[in-house]
């Protein structure tokens, strides 16, 4: 046999060496390399490509796909969108299977949500708000603000936070609630809507539209949401634990990180989706950490009815920004 050519071989060489004690020679592994490496790469062609990107790191796992704006779930499944490659889905204990439900390029899909008979909902700041019909998104006509967030009322009406102001559902029409602008994210709390915006995050009757209370004034606050009886959200480099009329915050690092998203699980653990990492923290504490993800934008975050936590990743490094 013609002996390998030591530049190109020393791979094989030290894998020969390594492996005397296990009483394989070296000749064996030279002549049947082309068999190793053909073999190896057949066993990559049969994992499937989302198995690459949906993996476990000890309290959560992230959506096998990347660019990820929101989450959600919905009938044992859990639903994602992407800044230009539509609505994808996939089985809670699954993530194998995930599929395309919606195809929609270009088209950045911020929120989405469902209602009482089960239809899907998608707000885009770009065209505003469609329905998912059959496989793709169909625009409402009387729907077309821009918008970040969309969320159910108890009633079933949806209320949308877009960059003109709130809107309110009321049958086939939208009106416009109270007079913020620049809204982000919208929550009910205790009867009120709270509304994270660009000077902070303001609670307001809901029936009335008249302003109750200011919190965070002056700062940018991208998300807002209710757990229990505490509402949580925040912007850049805080997080603001609301109660009633108190208010304190949670601070994380570095300088001029955002933070995007939240998820509280049943042990008081406080997860927070921001632009440098995935970052937790205890409810009761005044400081998060960094848990992984380190340097990637994190958009979105869910823990599911079995009670895990679904990580959103929205670009592997933090120059990633989008909005």
């Amino acid at each position: 046999m013609k002996k390998p050519r030591s530049d190109n071989n020393r791979f094989y060489r030290a894998l020969a060496y390594a492996s005397r004690g296990m009483h394989i020679k070296s000749n064996f592994l030279f002549s049947h390399r082309k068999f190793f490496v053909k073999t190896f790469i057949k066993f990559l062609l049969a994992v499937p490509i989302s198995a690459l990107f949906s993996c476990s790191h000890g309290p959560y796992s992230s959506i096998p796909q990347t660019h990820v704006y929101c989450v959600a779930e919905h009938n044992d499944s859990i639903y994602c969108s992407t800044i230009d490659s539509g609505i994808f889905s996939f089985p809670i204990d699954a993530p194998e299977k995930i599929r395309r439900v919606a195809l929609a390029r270009g088209v950045p899909i911020r929120s989405i949500a469902f209602s009482g008979d089960g239809s899907m909902l998608a707000a885009s700041y770009r065209w505003g708000l469609a329905r998912l019909s059959a496989d793709s998104l169909t625009p409402l006509a009387w729907a077309p603000q821009p918008a970040w967030s969309i969320k159910f009322d108890s009633t079933g009406d949806f209320w949308l936070a877009g960059i003109f102001g709130i809107y309110r559902q009321n049958g086939s029409a939208l009106f416009t609630f109270g007079k913020i602008r620049g809204a982000h994210d919208i929550e009910f709390y205790n009867g009120l809507v709270a509304v994270a915006h660009m000077q902070g995050i303001s609670l307001f009757n809901k029936e009335t539209g008249a302003l109750v209370r200011n919190f965070c004034k002056g700062m940018v606050c991208w998300t807002v949401r209710r757990y229990g009886t505490k509402l949580m959200g925040g912007g850049q480099n805080f997080c603001a634990i609301i109660s009633n009329d108190s208010c304190r915050t949670i601070r994380f690092d570095p300088p001029g990180n955002l933070l995007w998203s939240t998820a509280l699980d049943s042990k008081g653990t406080l997860y927070l989706g921001t632009q440098d990492g995935l970052f937790s923290a205890d409810i009761a504490g005044d400081k998060a950490r960094c848990i992984g993800f380190k340097g990637m934008c994190v958009k979105s975050l869910l823990i599911d009815s079995r009670g895990k936590l679904w990580v959103g990743r929205f670009s592997t490094n933090k120059k990633g920004h989008g909005l």
